[in-house]
């Protein structure tokens, strides 16, 4: 059976570009979780040197700012990872 496809709610864009532009030079992907649900991950080199609660609110401040409350409920996670958080290859 097809899967049906979803669109990709405004919200999702303007959290990236956020993402990106507050944040310069992270790496910022989304997936689609279920539903409406989207989970974001950044990848920024200066969460090296932050604890995981100074990360969250961070990231979460730029999202209140650009996401609409209502929609905030769609977003499932904002995984913030250092370099140091990668593993080597």
């Amino acid at each position: 059976m097809a899967q049906k496809a979803i669109a990709k709610p405004a919200f999702v864009e303007q959290l990236v570009a956020a993402l990106m532009k507050d944040l310069a030079g992270a790496e910022v992907d989304f997936e689609h979780v279920r539903d409406d649900r989207y989970r974001f991950r950044v990848i920024w080199d200066r969460f090296d040197a932050m604890g995981h609660p100074e990360r969250q609110r961070l990231v979460w401040n730029i999202a209140e700012k650009v996401v609409k409350p209502q929609e905030l409920l769609d977003v499932g996670m904002i995984l913030t990872l250092g370099r140091e958080d990668l593993p080597s290859q």
